[in-house]
């Protein structure tokens, strides 16, 4: 492509619409340029309607075009740059993407204003009101639809990473920082977005965006599934979303098969040891994103503390 792609994203720590096509396009080593603009603060929606005619992000910038809404943003990066599999070839698991992606796209208002968007909150309880838990029940049993019935070829919901799985990556932080009860292929499914190296990335940008509120953890440790006690009434921090938001690439051959965490051994550093605060200066550098050759490979490798602070049964 001759002219350079821009997207304009909210903030990374509040906008869950733009993590999608932002996710999408990391994805798949897709070069552009980010324009990210505060929500919820005065001007916000003048600023944004520089660059997008809805008043809303995100919104892709491509020499003249505009295209805003996360969805179409990334059915037209899939079709001009031709991203393999965005959505899967066999028609039926195809209408089925289709329709959970679109579903996801409209619908789940209850869950989205109970457990509203937070890249950095601290895991921790929530007891959903009735329409909430019908949500988060029937995204659960989409989850476990796609991955029974067309899932076999990768760790994904259809097997390879697509444009529903970035629909639905926002959805997994929020299951995780609400410390939602999963299992089986859900939990797994949770677990592989939490460790994709771009959600991790993801993370850390939106911990850059609070200075006045300094997280010592890394990505890694922010995601990382431990028992909370649950926050008291009266100290709990609700956040409701900005209005003003709402053939495969070699990369995606890198997640196919993630490693599961190996058990502790005795003698090695504890749970609590792992998850400790630690200063910002001795934070290790981001590891580079891992790419292998073969689909037959065994092992991807990834940082180790990301793998070793996230604990899953063996």
């Amino acid at each position: 492509m001759q002219q350079k792609l821009t997207l304009v994203l909210g903030s990374k720590d509040r906008s869950s619409w733009s993590l999608r096509p932002w996710l999408f396009l990391r994805h798949h080593e897709v070069p552009f340029e980010e324009i990210v603009l505060p929500l919820g603060q005065p001007g916000s929606r003048t600023r944004i309607l520089e660059y997008s005619p809805s008043g809303k992000v995100p919104c892709l910038l491509h020499g003249p075009l505009k295209i805003w809404e996360s969805l179409a943003i990334c059915e037209y990066a899939a079709e001009t740059l031709a991203l393999p599999q965005a959505w899967p070839l066999d028609p039926g698991a195809r209408a089925l993407a289709r329709a959970m992606a679109a579903e996801m796209h409209a619908g789940f208002a209850d869950l989205r204003r109970e457990l509203p968007f937070d890249a950095l909150r601290k895991p921790a309880p929530h007891t959903p009101g009735e329409q909430a838990a019908a949500d988060i029940a029937r995204v659960l049993a989409l989850w476990r639809e796609a991955r029974s019935r067309h899932g076999q070829g990768g760790p994904w919901l259809f097997g390879r990473f697509g444009i529903a799985d970035a629909m639905f990556a926002p959805v997994a932080l929020r299951f995780h920082a609400y410390a939602v009860a999963l299992e089986g292929p859900e939990r797994q499914y949770v677990y592989n977005l939490l460790m994709h190296p771009a959600v991790q990335e993801w993370l850390d940008a939106a911990a850059s965006e609070r200075p006045q509120e300094p997280v010592a953890e890394t990505p890694a440790e922010r995601t990382a599934e431990f028992m909370v006690e649950p926050e008291p009434a009266a100290e709990a921090r609700r956040y409701v979303d900005d209005p003003s938001e709402t053939q495969e690439s070699p990369l995606a051959e890198t997640y196919r098969d993630l490693p599961r965490p190996a058990a502790m051994k005795s003698g090695e550093e504890s749970l609590a040891d792992l998850l400790a605060p630690r200063d910002p200066a001795t934070r290790p550098a981001p590891a580079p994103v891992p790419v292998i050759e073969s689909q037959a490979a065994e092992q991807v490798p990834v940082d180790l503390v990301k793998l070793r602070s996230f604990i899953l049964p063996p």
